[in-house]
């Protein structure tokens, strides 16, 4: 009896060092992938025409990554939109605003790397609901971590219909608040469109977003880092 309940705890400790062991497995492959795929180039600067005049920033953080608008330019004006959330409204008129896509549960639930959980992790790549991030930005400098890039006014309406398709409408045709919700920096969340998985990432959204602008993404991009690697250095002058 005692050697059969040893062999059925050792048959048992076996399947779970197997599914561990395939569970890395798969993980390192997607990483794999996610480094092939995001130095695959699909989609180049002359997806858009005329002369390049408006410029962009795309910033990262190491895990997720935000592009970043002047808040007025090219016939758009977002200071209505961040007049709809009274986070926002108090720093409307900063020469820049960020916008992040993601998953509500990640976004708005953990605030540093230690709140991560597996539930939370299962929650936010299971199809979860999708929120647009709002951050006014008083001063940009590039950098590593802070990239930019100057495209055409086609490229940069594209870009601006990227982010506005993104955000899901009330009745009235205005966007959806998240009441209360921020990182306590004048930032707000608005109700996103469609979901956040695991293939479709916050990474993935903004290599959209860029490459509707003509800029040249990696094929998938969704770990930052191949994000980052697929644009390349960006412009080389300080803004």
């Amino acid at each position: 009896m005692a050697k059969a309940a040893v062999r059925g705890t050792a048959r048992r400790f076996g399947r779970g060092l197997r599914h561990v062991a395939l569970s890395l497995a798969a993980l390192a492959l997607v990483c794999v992938l996610a480094i092939v795929a995001g130095a695959l180039p699909f989609g180049s600067e002359s997806a858009q025409p005329g002369e390049r005049n408006v410029t962009i920033y795309v910033a990262s953080n190491g895990f997720h990554t935000d592009i970043v608008l002047p808040t007025v330019g090219a016939d758009k004006d977002w200071r209505p939109l961040l007049a709809v959330s009274p986070l926002t409204e108090p720093y409307r008129d900063a020469p820049f605003v960020a916008f992040g896509w993601g998953a509500e549960t990640a976004y708005t639930e953990l605030g540093t790397l230690a709140d991560l959980s597996l539930g939370l992790i299962l929650k936010s790549t299971a199809f979860d609901r999708s929120v647009v991030h709002v951050q006014p930005v008083a001063a940009v400098r590039t950098g590593t971590d802070l990239r930019s890039f100057t495209i055409s006014e086609a490229g940069y309406r594209a870009l601006v219909g990227h982010v506005e398709a993104s955000l899901q409408l009330d009745e009235a045709g205005g966007p959806v608040i998240l009441p209360g919700v921020s990182h306590g920096a004048g930032d707000a969340f608005l109700r996103g469109r469609h979901r956040f998985w695991l293939l479709r990432s916050c990474n993935v959204w903004v290599g959209e977003g860029l490459r509707k602008a003509g800029l040249p993404i990696g094929l998938w991009t969704p770990l930052a880092q191949s994000l980052m690697w697929s644009l390349g250095p960006g412009d080389a002058e300080e803004r």
